[in-house]
């Protein structure tokens, strides 16, 4: 391009070049291309004028020179996240990374309580602060997409729009997906229906294929997919993964969030990876290089702060036998219960009844959280056995029971007037027994709570209570309230605005929070330390996701946990298997090994608990069963679960960072217009006047360039050389000297004409110097379509 190819445009103050130009009823105007904007202009022909006319300011200079010197800064620090969040030394090797990648596909499999949102979120605003991406899309459970909002805001200043229920509706297109840059939704709001009332299935397939059609083509730039193992599914047709799937082919860039990527399934695992990287869905080898192309993972044993003390403390978890005595009647409708549910499950069995062989083991999970869970549960089957004319629409939710779990309450099954006696004689039992007796872990709890007080120096300690059912919350808020114990509560029927109210109550003033399960998840309370299992879950790691809730980086003290069991009880007697059992197995594996066990183990716990209940003589055989399965589980995945583990990140030693303050310096320049001058392409062309100034480093060029990956997806930086008269280049002094003109608050400045000679010897000065850089940019190699300009270049005196 010789030099009379380039302009100056005096109203847009940049370099611009002629592409043509129009005489057209008496006036002249000129199309010109601005390369610092990527864009073209049509303007009058008087405002573009010859090189020489171009003048600078200190202000420019100092502005494009802070510029410049972020974009070098941000090879090794980011740009955005350090100035809203100070992220932890893991945080930053899983950002830097990501930030190397062309394409920013990578999971993020760092155990519960590291701060994946977090993590996700720098990785996210980084990406929009350099250029590289504009629409982001989160799609996350119900129960966390307040904490995104809220994080996205308060940490990183960005504003998400909730789309789905509680936020803007949707519709079946893609208008409303759209119409919002930065979007939160859920998956459920978004998968397949399977049913609307007085809908055929034709209109339903139409329907739903619209549906996942709008979001997947709305143009997201970047997906972000919170607790993303959901999204694998226990095969390629399940819904959720084919909304996966989508979303994953429509987006650039993916982001994956999980703490259990591995859920000891290997297909589940491949399809996982195969949303990252379709090879893995056509058969690609699933080893140590290929995993570690895609994932990053921490752990909470290596995890440490920036001066290398760990960030989590010793946790004590502590099994609580809750004794009957003074209980007579609980005791007997707990052994009824118990004995009904022994009889029907294995009736049912003999028929093959699977539907009412887990009603039967719903009974048990009832009957072991409280006499209020149980004696409801009763009701209702009772009154849907009775009534068989019911309106379907009224048996559809109950309590804190999903949708297949209310569809067994509510089965109408043929049944004698045997079955309906015994039902009838539970129920008059448990209302018996609600009236009579005070529930015995009630009184537990309140002797625990005095003790703690005393343990802990704090009569207003914080303690959370979880419970799997609402009937049951509401039972313990019931007695709390008497006892004058502020309490508050979160369910899953809560919408998102109340369950972040109620979390904050907790906080400031309430000294109990009573949980369901369903509206703990996402809730996040590091400011208290103690949690109560009223009742425990059939799946361990469910167990340990409830405790997650309080411990999570910012806990300051060590966690207590207290697992409440009813004495010689199906539950106490698995749980002492259990422990006894995953016991041996960690003292095999190493106790750091206890996430990946408990997530094997989930799917054979289940058969403890049958055995318990049908068998109880034979729960020590099932125990050793238990065992021989859940090592040959372990074995069976142990090279995938290696793999993992060879994933985790090594956190960096962490280096001061100029940037944040230099943001704001370049926010002040430019009028809070930061992120844009570092999305500007600022170039400087042979025969323009460059500044010269005073930097004490003898007469030469101080060249800067800005480099970048040539796509859509442009990862950018910038480096300097200093070329001295008659020397050798030297890109350290280089990189000095850009640091103390961009530091300088004020210059003297004159200007001299860049040569074309002169541009051409400092560009191939800058090629020789750039190829790392490039490599860098592209995650080890030269990335397609790479991008090298010379970005300012200033004669020293």
């Amino acid at each position: 391009m010789t030099d009379t190819a380039w302009r100056w445009w005096e109203t847009g103050q940049q370099v611009v070049q002629v592409l043509a130009e129009q005489h057209l009823f008496g006036q002249d105007t000129l199309d010109v291309y601005a390369p610092a904007e990527g864009r073209v202009y049509a303007v009058e022909a008087e405002e573009v004028l010859n090189l020489r006319h171009r003048h600078w300011k200190a202000t420019e200079l100092m502005q494009r020179a802070v510029t410049l010197r972020v974009l070098s800064e941000a090879q090794s620090h980011p740009i955005a996240a350090g100035t809203r969040v100070d992220l932890l030394p893991h945080q930053v090797s899983i950002l830097r990374r990501a930030l190397r990648l062309a394409r920013v596909r990578l999971a993020i499999c760092c155990e519960v309580g590291l701060g994946k949102t977090t993590t996700a979120g720098a990785i996210a605003t980084e990406l929009v602060a350099r250029g590289r991406i504009s629409r982001i899309l989160v799609v996350a459970p119900k129960g966390v997409q307040l904490q995104w909002v809220a994080e996205m805001r308060e940490k990183f200043g960005v504003d998400f729009t909730r789309i789905g229920p509680e936020g803007v509706p949707i519709d079946a297109e893609a208008a409303v997906w759209r119409a919002f840059d930065f979007v939160v939704t859920s998956l459920d709001a978004i998968k397949p229906l399977r049913r609307r009332a007085g809908w055929t299935q034709q209109q339903l397939d139409a329907y739903n294929a619209a549906r996942v059609r709008g979001v997947a083509a709305a143009g997201w730039d970047l997906v972000v997919i919170d607790e993303a193992h959901h999204v694998a599914g226990s095969s390629v047709e399940v819904a959720r993964h084919q909304v996966a799937l989508s979303l994953s082919a429509s987006s650039e860039n993916l982001l994956l969030l999980s703490a259990t990527p591995h859920s000891g399934k290997s297909e589940a695992f491949r399809r996982f990876l195969g949303l990252l990287d379709e090879r893995f869905r056509h058969g690609r080898d699933i080893n140590a290089s290929t995993v570690a192309d895609v994932v990053a993972r921490s752990d909470k044993r290596t995890a440490v702060d920036h001066v290398g003390r760990p960030l989590f403390h010793p946790r004590t978890t502590r099994l609580e036998t809750v004794m009957w005595d003074g209980h007579p009647l609980h005791r007997e409708l707990y052994d009824a219960v118990t004995e009904y549910v022994r009889e029907g499950y294995l009736n049912a069995r003999a028929v093959g009844d699977t539907a009412r062989s887990f009603l039967m083991l719903l009974f048990q999970r009832l009957v072991a959280s409280s006499t209020a869970a149980i004696v409801a549960a009763l009701e209702k089957r009772l009154e849907a056995l009775e009534h068989t004319s019911r309106d379907e629409s009224e048996q559809l939710a109950w309590d804190e029971l999903d949708d297949d779990e209310c569809q067994l309450l509510f089965t109408r099954p043929r049944v004698s007037a045997g079955d309906l006696a015994d039902l009838s004689r539970l129920v008059n039992l448990a209302r018996h027994t609600l009236s009579a007796e005070t529930d015995p872990k009630t009184v537990h709890f309140l002797r625990l709570l005095r003790a703690l007080q005393r343990d802990e120096h704090d009569p207003e300690v914080k303690i959370l209570i979880f419970t799997q059912f609402r009937a049951t919350q509401r039972a313990i808020v019931k007695v709390l309230d008497a006892q004058g114990i502020r309490t508050t509560t979160v369910d899953g029927t809560m919408g998102l605005a109340e369950r972040a109210e109620m979390q904050e109550a907790f906080r400031k003033d309430a000294q109990v929070l009573v949980s369901t399960d369903a509206g703990g998840e996402g809730v996040n309370l590091q400011f208290a330390h103690i949690v109560v299992n009223w009742d425990l879950p059939w799946t361990p790691t469910l167990l340990e996701q409830r405790i997650g809730r309080v411990d999570r980086i910012g806990q300051r003290v060590p966690v207590r946990a207290f697992n409440f069991a009813l004495a010689d009880s199906v539950d106490q007697r698995v749980l002492e298997v259990l422990e006894a059992k995953l016991a041996l197995i960690l003292q095999e594996l190493g106790v750091d090994k206890r996430g990946e066990v408990l997530t094997t183990v989930d799917a054979l716990a289940d058969d403890l608990y049958i055995t318990a209940i049908v068998a109880p003589d034979a729960l020590a055989a099932a125990g050793e069963a238990f065992l021989i399965s859940t090592r040959s589980e372990l074995d069976a995945t142990f090279e995938e679960r290696t793999l993992l583990t060879n994933v985790t990140v090594a956190p960096p030693r962490r280096a001061p960072s100029s940037i944040p303050a230099l943001v704001e310096r370049l926010d002040a320049q430019t009028g809070g217009k930061a992120k844009a001058a570092l999305r500007r392409n600022d170039i400087v062309v042979p025969g323009e006047p460059v500044p010269a100034v005073e930097l004490e480093a003898g007469t030469g060029w101080l060249a800067i360039a800005r480099v970048a990956t040539g796509d859509s997806n442009a990862a950018v930086a910038a480096f300097a050389v200093f070329l001295p008269d008659g020397g050798r280049p030297d890109p350290r002094l280089g990189r000095a000297l850009l640091d103390r003109l961009a530091d300088t608050p004020s210059v003297t400045l004159s200007t001299v004409p860049l040569t074309v000679e002169t541009h051409a010897t400092l560009s191939k000065t800058l090629t020789d110097f750039g190829y790392q850089h490039l490599c860098d940019l592209g995650n080890g190699r030269v990335p397609k379509l790479p991008s090298l300009r010379l970005a300012l270049v200033v004669r020293c005196k």
